[in-house]
C-alpha cells in the first residue's frame, strides 16, 4: 500500500502475534512510523497434550521490544479470546490506554481486581459513535452481531489507506441484541476499504448460521418437557445465550444455581449492566434449592467444553461438592465443540449417562445453539458490502483461512491480493 502525497514513504506493517493457526490468543498489531495500534489482546486454552497447562497466552516479545510505540489497545467484544490476555500483558508490557465497550470495559476491570492491577492502565469506554484520533490513525467502529452485546467492527484510517477489522461476527437478521449496522459496511465499501481484516472461524461451514432466536425457541420447548433437575452447560461468555436460558427459567419457573468462577462473574457483570434481567428471588443458594421440588430447579455451569476443572466436569465424576447427579436429571450442552476437545467432552457425558442423567447435545434437529460466527455465505456478504482491495483472513487454523481466502476470490478479490499468514509474519 503506497503512502499518501505530504506523508513519509514508510509503509503500515500488519503484525499478526495471535489468532493465526489456531482459534483464540487473537492479538494483531497495526504499525506506522513511531506508532502502534494493538486490536485485542486474547488468550487460548491448551491442547490435550498441553498436560499442567491451563491457558495459553500470546508471544508478546515484539510488543516488549517496541514498546515505546504502543499507543492504545482497542478491543472488539468481551470473550476470553479478545481479552483474557490482558493481565498477563501488563504484567510484562505497558499500555497506556485500552478502548472497549462497557462490557468489555466492566469484564476487564473485573479481570485486573483479580490481578491488583487496577491502576495498571486507563480504560476507557467507547461505543460505535466513538472516534479515537492519534498522529497517524483516525479510528471509528461499526455495531456487528456476535454472541456477545456490543461487539464491534474497527475502522482504522491510515496514511496508507483504511483498514477494517470485523471482529467477530455473524449475519443475524432476528438478533436478540441490537441489528448490526449494514448502513455503515456499505458506505465503507462506498467509500473505500484498503484491506480487510475478517473473522474465519466458520469458512468451512456453507449457507447461513441459525438465528440465536430459533435457539431461545428450543431451549424453552427442552425446558416444557423437562420434568426433573434441568443441569445447562454453555459458555459463560456468551451472554446471549445465558440471557436467553434466564428468560427461559423465570418463564417456566424453574430458580437458578449458578455454579463456576467465570459463569459467576459474567452473570454477575452482566446483571448489572442490564444484558441479563432477572428477579433476585431467581438467583438462589444451594441451601433454598434443597427445599424446592426437582421441577423447579436450573443449574445453570461451566464446563460445555469438557474441561476437567469445569463446574461440569466435577459434576460428571462425582467430585463436585454441592451437585450430584440422580436419575431424572436432564444435562443439556448448549454450544458445540471446539476444535480438539470432543474427546473431553465424550468422556463427561459417558459419565452423565452412567450417573443416570438424560444428556442433549445440539444436532442440526434440535437447535440447542447457534455459532456466533459467520458462515461462508455471511463471510462473502461481509466482503461484498465492504469491497476491499486487499484480503486478509484472521480468527482460524489454517485451513480456515485458506478456504476464506479462496472465498473472497469468488466475489472478486484477485488472488494475488489475498494473505494467508501465520503469527509473526506481517504485510
Amino acid at each position: 500500500m503506497k503512502a499518501n502525497k505530504g506523508v513519509s514513504n514508510e509503509k503500515i506493517k500488519i503484525i499478526p502475534l495471535g489468532g493465526l493457526e489456531h482459534i483464540g490468543m487473537n492479538i494483531t498489531c497495526i504499525e506506522y512510523e513511531d506508532s502502534i495500534i494493538v486490536i485485542d489482546c486474547g488468550l487460548s486454552f491448551p491442547d490435550e497434550d498441553m498436560l499442567g497447562v491451563d491457558l495459553v497466552i500470546p508471544d508478546v516479545t515484539y510488543l516488549k521490544d517496541n514498546i515505546e510505540k504502543v499507543k492504545g489497545f482497542v478491543i472488539t467484544h468481551g470473550h476470553e479470546d479478545h481479552i483474557g490476555g490482558i493481565p498477563f500483558l501488563l504484567q510484562v508490557v505497558k499500555i497506556p490506554f485500552i478502548y472497549a465497550s462497557p462490557l468489555a470495559c466492566a469484564m476487564i476491570t473485573r479481570k485486573l481486581e483479580e490481578k491488583r492491577l487496577t491502576n495498571a492502565t486507563h480504560l476507557i469506554r467507547i461505543d460505535d459513535e466513538y472516534q479515537i484520533k492519534t498522529k497517524y490513525f483516525n479510528i471509528g467502529f461499526f455495531k456487528t452481531n456476535h454472541s456477545i452485546p456490543e461487539s464491534l467492527g474497527i475502522i482504522i484510517n491510515s496514511p496508507n489507506g483504511r483498514i477494517v477489522s470485523t471482529g467477530d461476527f455473524k449475519f443475524d437478521l432476528t438478533p436478540v441484541g441490537d441489528p448490526a449496522d449494514f448502513q455503515k459496511m456499505s458506505f465503507l465499501g462506498e467509500t473505500g476499504v484498503t484491506l480487510l481484516l475478517s473473522d474465519s472461524t466458520n469458512a468451512e461451514v456453507p449457507t447461513f448460521s441459525k438465528s440465536e432466536k430459533q435457539v431461545a425457541y428450543a431451549v424453552q420447548e427442552e425446558f416444557r418437557k423437562t420434568e426433573g433437575r434441568l443441569i445447562v452447560a454453555t459458555f459463560a461468555s456468551n451472554v446471549h445465550r445465558v440471557q436467553q436460558i434466564v428468560e427461559a427459567a423465570v418463564k417456566l419457573n424453574r430458580k437458578i444455581l449458578v455454579f463456576g468462577r467465570s459463569m459467576e462473574n459474567n452473570i454477575q457483570v452482566s446483571r448489572q449492566m442490564g444484558y441479563i434481567k432477572a428477579p433476585d428471588s431467581f438467583f438462589i443458594s444451594n441451601n433454598e434449592a434443597k427445599k424446592l421440588p426437582d421441577n423447579e430447579i436450573l443449574i445453570l455451569c461451566t464446563g460445555s467444553q469438557g474441561e476437567a476443572l469445569a463446574a461440569l466436569s466435577r459434576i460428571a465424576n462425582g467430585t463436585h461438592k454441592f451437585v450430584k447427579i440422580k436419575p431424572g436429571d436432564t444435562v443439556v450442552f448448549s454450544s458445540s465443540p471446539i476444535p480438539g476437545n470432543a474427546s473431553s467432552i465424550n468422556v463427561v457425558v459417558n459419565r452423565l449417562f452412567r450417573a443416570g442423567a438424560k444428556v442433549l447435545v445440539n444436532t442440526a434437529f434440535n437447535n440447542l445453539h447457534t455459532s456466533g460466527h459467520a458462515s461462508q455465505e455471511e463471510q462473502k456478504l461481509m466482503l461484498l458490502l465492504t469491497k476491499p482491495k486487499y484480503f486478509f483472513p484472521v480468527h482460524g487454523e489454517y485451513r480456515m483461512l485458506k478456504i476464506h481466502a479462496e472465498l473472497s476470490q469468488e466475489v472478486g478479490v484477485p488472488k494475488e491480493n489475498t494473505f494467508v499468514l501465520s503469527n509473526g509474519d506481517s504485510i
